[in-house]
């Protein structure tokens, strides 16, 4: 793991920014405390930030060169099927002079050049530079676990890439926001790839690969794409197939020459990863965290979890004041403003690990794998409506209408109301179709610019509309929302996080479920959680998930109402933010009215608070430690 930057000159004359790249380095040391080195030519410039957690010897070391010295790459990730690539590489006659993974991902890619890609079972963004074709190519794995950077600076002629946005347009720097990004960000409570807030800065989106000129080319292409081919019905050997491959994966995710733990909350993902990998690892130690609420508190499920499994649990209450007080260096190391609130309670448990770990499994990717969110759930009623013409829509539009907000039963007919590719964005969907013009002064954008290509997909595969919301989330929530808050906060502390979910061989293997092993009778995951059955206690394969709710509603419309009125009143968003109907809605928020959300208002008071930092530069990163290396 590591942080990796790079420039690119694109024409001749131009030449590669050296000085940047160590500074971009520099200030991404939070992601490789360990050691650092450089590479640089006529043509290009990389830097590395290495976080050591196999082959802990120079060996691992980069940028790194074949052995022919044609190629010289920058790598951020792990491969957990190197030993396996090494074996076919040393069969087809090539000699490997370490134990690393980059050593072997390199040499694949001058074996197979661009196709590499789709040997590679593991989480990964690099970039290689070949010397003979002049070219750079660049790949960011399949479920989009590493993160991956990059713009055209064509005044300077060059092409720069990091693992980090703020790497290359950080504090002060941000003089012009994206409007579109804003108004889907409002909708999302992230930025979609391959926007980001800040233009010219792209990120290269999940299972995308580029291939970068020295005569000024640049070219993205998607190479992978997630494919659901459910099952007509359940299957009897699902569960056993379910539980071999979870095994195999997280065996090949404990593989490991630093010390390795696992986050814990009290739902069945977390619980299962760690019963499996306890049977290779007893001494496995595992974290969580807590609020000191009542419901949303999993300190106690998790720890009941871990005394069956025979593991010790550390854990961490996390209260308020602490809370706040982290707020803005978290959102500094979230990069474009994210306002998915669990990523808090996230930082601190990768705080807790990283005093005691470099490694830590998690169970990102279980939900939308194996149908674990509530809202897959459609009532009869609503499923049925997805096969009415709009017509046959139209009275129950008419009845929610002439309800109040909050009154029962109205939810429900919106929802009959409205087709499920216009009522589902992801699992999250905070200010919905016109309620952004309520605050917004720009743009026009919709969510549904994002979403409209997954679900045609969707549509040409046949898919149900559970698989449909699955594919939707795969390619939005799971890239755009989990895995940033699962990088960052990890990261931001020098700790290496792996999802043993997210692997191209669970995949093949959930991908196949019917709806029926997905959910029924109000339940979720039905086919995971009989599978680990076989490995956890019953009271913990069957407990719900709630993955470290965080109060925040309670918060803002309490105690906190005036730091949140504060922030959004003092923060210089005028440009963008109607200010005063933020307010409005806080107000309102504080009242009690149903038709405001916590979550309308978490949003803009994290907008705010981003806006503070890159745009008005209020905090000083540097000053305030938040660069530093963490220590241990």
């Amino acid at each position: 793991m590591s942080a990796i930057a790079g420039c690119l000159a694109l024409v001749p004359g131009a030449e590669p920014d050296e000085h940047w790249v160590r500074a971009a380095a520099a200030g991404m040391a939070h992601r490789g405390p360990d050691s650092e080195d450089f590479h640089a030519d006529q043509h290009i410039a990389l830097g590395f930030r290495r976080l050591a957690t196999m082959d802990l010897a120079p060996g691992g070391e980069q940028p790194i060169y074949s052995a022919d010295g044609r190629y010289v790459m920058v790598y951020d990730g792990q491969l957990y099927n190197h030993v396996e690539l090494a074996k076919a590489l040393r069969s087809r006659g090539v000699e490997l002079r370490t134990d690393s993974d980059a050593e072997v991902l390199l040499e694949t890619y001058g074996l197979l050049g661009r196709e590499a890609v789709r040997k590679l079972r593991g989480m990964y963004a690099f970039a290689i530079w070949d010397s003979a074709k002049r070219e750079l190519f660049c790949a960011r794995d399949t479920f989009g676990l590493k993160p991956f950077y990059y713009l055209v600076d064509e005044p300077a002629a060059v092409v720069r890439f990091a693992s980090e946005r703020k790497a290359l347009i950080g504090p002060g720097e941000v003089t012009a926001l994206d409007h579109e990004a804003l108004r889907r960000y409002l909708a999302f409570q992230y930025v979609p790839a391959p926007a980001t807030m800040t233009p010219p800065v792209r990120v290269l989106p999940a299972g995308n690969a580029m291939v970068v000129r020295a005569s000024g080319e640049v070219t993205v292409y998607r190479y992978w794409r997630a494919e659901l081919r459910p099952a007509d019905g359940p299957s009897v050997e699902a569960p056993a197939r379910i539980l071999d491959v979870l095994r195999d994966s997280v065996a090949c995710h404990l593989r490991s020459d630093a010390p390795l733990g696992a986050f814990l909350s009290g739902g069945v993902d977390s619980a299962a990863l760690c019963a499996l990998a306890a049977e290779r690892r007893p001494d496995l130690v595992t974290f969580t965290v807590g609020f000191d609420r009542r419901g949303y508190n999993e300190i106690e499920n998790a720890q009941q979890t871990a005394a069956m499994l025979g593991l010790k649990c550390v854990p961490y209450l996390i209260g308020a004041e602490e809370f706040f007080a982290e707020l803005p260096r978290i959102v500094w190391h979230l990069d474009d403003p994210m306002a998915d609130a669990a990523a808090v309670p996230l930082w601190f448990a990768a705080r807790e690990a990283s005093r005691q770990v470099k490694v830590v499994l998690s169970g990102e990717g279980a939900d939308e794998l194996f149908g674990g969110y509530a809202v897959y759930h459609q009532p009869g009623l609503v499923r049925v409506s997805g096969h009415l013409p709009e017509w046959g829509r139209t009275p129950f539009q008419r009845a929610a209408a002439m309800l109040p907000a909050g009154v029962r039963g109205k939810g429900l007919l919106e929802r009959t109301a409205t087709p499920l590719q216009r009522r589902y964005i992801g699992n999250a969907h905070v200010f919905v179709d016109g309620q952004a013009d309520l605050v917004l002064r720009t743009g026009q954008a919709t969510a549904y610019d994002v979403t409209d290509p997954v679900y045609r997909q969707a549509a040409e595969s046949g898919l149900d509309d559970v698989a449909t919301m699955q594919l939707v989330d795969i390619n939005t929530w799971l890239p755009g929302d989990v895995l940033v808050k699962a990088d960052r906060m990890t990261m931001a502390h020098g700790l290496e996080l792996r999802a043993p979910f997210l692997d191209r061989e669970v995949m093949a293997v959930a991908a196949r479920l019917s709806r029926e092993e997905k959910t029924a009778g109000g339940l979720t995951k039905l086919a995971l959680r009989e599978a680990v059955g076989e490995v956890l206690p019953q009271e913990a394969a069957e407990r719900p998930m709630l993955g470290f709710p965080v109060p925040i509603g309670w918060w803002l419309a309490g105690e906190w109402f005036g730091y949140a009125s504060d922030v959004l009143r003092e923060a210089r968003t005028g440009r963008w933010v109607d200010q005063q109907a933020a307010l409005t809605l806080l107000r309102r928020f504080r009242a009690g009215e149903p038709d405001v959300t916590w979550r309308q208002i978490w949003t803009l008071l994290v907008f705010s608070l981003w806006h503070q930092i890159y745009v008005e530069a209020v905090y000083d990163p540097k000053r305030l430690g938040w660069e530093a290396p963490p220590t241990r």
